[in-house]
Parts: structure tokens; C-alpha cells; sequence
């Protein structure tokens, strides 16, 4: 009944855009390609990117079942070393280097440097630290440095940041290749280009949403005026009032407080949301228009202005739709 579109060409394009500020891309495909859903997203890029990246284990195994041969970048924290026989892994301190080393797989595994998150990695401006990991790089080749920027969007920031690590890249006196994340990252120098949200369309301009959501109307109801629906009966009919009872709810990721704050499409007009949304269903009025039961209802097609309405950062939103109840299907 509800439907999950991606639209495969807006995928493709962005991909493509990103590809035009490095030499290779690592799309990331993490918390189920930030709502879009894993599966359909890697098989999409596939042959278009040189490398994945998910968070842990478990959705990297999960990946290497859907393709068995994609290049595999776990980015988060990882206990056993073991999984370098087949997964790249991200060394984020010196006992995690001293595994790679250990198990003379150092080629399959990124060094992650802090220029200033203070969340993962070597902190970059530790003297004494840099100077441990100098000693114990000198005599192998890792797969490269990986940062991520805290604030790309403050320029002044990223600047101080990336300094940073080019001093402490320097320090190291290695050339490995640089791994750098996210979208908005793009304009730094580097070899592997780690894009997240810019893949479905958000962060940069230029870029195409990739995915809508689709329900449909599953019953209409007639009110008086002064009649109410809903839990607690908190949408009171004003005049003689049309509602259509749409097959979403908050658990298809809805915020269920701020829900009434936006519209949804039929018919490409839009129409406003009323009372209390439910498990999974909620209101629409829509009264004096013709509606039919079976309709179908966009509830979807920009987080960004869910992300306002809910009062949540577009991540939060995209991820949510982990949760939608829906079919996935391509267009």
C-alpha cells in the first residue's frame, strides 16, 4: 500500500557530481543509505563508486551479501581486526594500528586523524602521540588517512581544521592517500571522497532528491460541525468537514507532536494534516475537493522541509524513514 520511490537517475547524477572533485568516491550507505534503503542504493552505484561505507560489522556483512564484491569501508569502531581479511577497517587509535600491523594487513586499513570532532581518531594537535604513530607507520603502507570535518558549513572551521591535519600529515611523513568525509568536504584536495547526504540530494546545490513517499487514502469521513476525530478528540470539525484517513502514523518515522505542521500532496494539491497522528494512520482535510479512497498521497519529496516543520536536522528525518512501512521501488 505505501511506497518507498528512489529515483534511480537522480542517484546516478549526484554521484556523479561528486565524482567531478576527486578521483574516487566512497558513497555512504550507512543506517540503510540514510533511510533509502541499502540494497536498492548499492546496487544502483555498484559500478559507479570505488568504495562503500557503512558504520559497523553488521551492515558491512549485510552489504557484502548484496555485493559480494564491492570494496567495503567499515568507518565506525571495530573490536576484531580479523574482519580486514575482508572488510577495509579504520584504525581510531594506536592499539588499533598495532592490529594492522599485527596482522600484516596495514594495506586494507584507513588511520583515522581528529583535526577537531574530538568523536574518533588520533587527536592531531597531541605531539606525543603523532610521534607513536610516526614510529609505528614508518615501515608500512596503510590504505590512507581519513578525517571528517566538524563544521563544514563554517568555512573559518574547516580551514583551521584542514591545516591541521596537513601539519600532522606532514609530521607523519607518509603520502597515503586521503580519505576525507562528507559531501561538503568536496572542495578539499583529496583521493577518496567520502559522500553521505550529498548522494540523496541535500547539503550542496545542484543536486536532485532521491526519494519520495507514498501513501494512500484508506477511508473518508463526513463530520458536523462541532464533531471531533481522533485520540483525545483533538480535532474539532469547525463547519461540515471532508476527512480522508491516510495510511501513515509515526511509526513509519512521522514525528508524531509536529505532524500537522505540514502538507501532504493528492492529486498535486496540497493539503493540510489535522489532529493527533496515530500508530499508523492520520488525518487529512479535505474538504470540497474530490478525493476518492485508493487515492494516492505524497507525504514526501524534500526533507528539508520536514526538517523545519519538525524541527530536526535533515539527517534525523532521512534516517527515520528507516522505519516506513512501504515498498521499495525504483523509478
Amino acid at each position: 500500500m505505501n511506497k518507498k520511490w528512489l529515483d534511480k537517475q537522480a542517484l546516478l547524477s549526484n554521484a556523479n557530481f561528486f565524482k567531478g572533485y576527486a578521483p574516487k568516491i566512497c558513497a555512504v550507505v550507512k543506517a540503510e543509505a540514510y533511510g533509502h534503503g541499502m540494497e536498492e542504493v548499492a546496487k544502483i552505484l555498484q559500478d559507479e563508486v570505488e568504495y562503500f561505507g557503512v558504520a559497523n560489522i553488521s551492515e558491512a556483512e549485510k552489504l557484502k551479501k548484496i555485493l559480494p564484491n564491492a570494496n567495503i569501508i567499515i568507518l565506525g569502531k571495530c573490536e576484531n581486526f580479523k574482519f580486514l581479511h575482508e572488510f577495509y577497517l579504520t584504525a581510531m587509535t594506536v592499539a588499533d594500528i598495532k592490529k594492522a600491523i599485527k596482522l600484516n594487513l596495514t594495506n586494507r586499513c584507513f588511520i583515522k586523524l581528529c583535526t577537531g570532532m574530538n568523536r574518533f581518531g588520533i587527536d592531531c594537535k597531541n605531539e606525543n602521540l603523532l610521534k607513536k604513530v610516526k614510529n609505528l607507520i614508518k615501515n608500512h603502507d596503510f590504505a590512507g588517512f581519513s578525517v571528517h570535518f566538524s563544521s563544514i558549513s563554517s568555512k573559518k572551521i574547516t580551514k583551521i581544521e584542514y591545516q591541521r591535519f596537513l601539519k600532522a600529515r606532514a609530521f607523519l611523513q607518509k603520502p597515503y592517500p586521503i580519505c576525507f568525509g562528507g559531501s561538503g568536504a568536496k572542495d578539499l584536495p583529496c583521493d577518496i571522497l567520502r559522500t553521505g547526504i550529498g548522494l540523496y540530494g541535500y547539503g550542496c546545490e545542484g543536486l536532485q532528491k532521491v526519494m519520495s513517499l507514498e501513501g494512500r487514502v484508506l477511508q473518508l469521513r463526513s463530520l458536523e460541525k462541532g464533531e471531533k476525530a481522533g485520540y483525545d478528540g483533538t480535532f474539532k470539525a469547525k463547519k461540515r468537514t471532508t476527512l480522508a484517513v491516510v495510511s501513515v502514523g509515526y511509526a513509519d518515522g512521522f514525528d508524531r507532536q509536529n505532524f500537522k505542521k505540514i502538507n501532504v500532496w493528492i492529486d498535486n494539491k496540497p493539503f493540510k494534516v489535522v489532529g493527533n497522528l496515530c500508530m499508523d494512520a492520520c488525518f487529512v482535510d479535505v474538504t470540497g475537493s474530490l478525493v476518492n479512497v485508493g487515492d494516492k498521497v505524497c507525504l514526501m519529496n524534500d526533507a528539508n522541509q520536514l526538517a523545519k516543520a519538525f524541527n530536526k536536522c535533515t539527517y534525523e528525518v532521512l534516517t527515520s524513514f528507516n522505519n516506513f512501512r512501504g515498498d521499495v521501488h525504483i523509478k
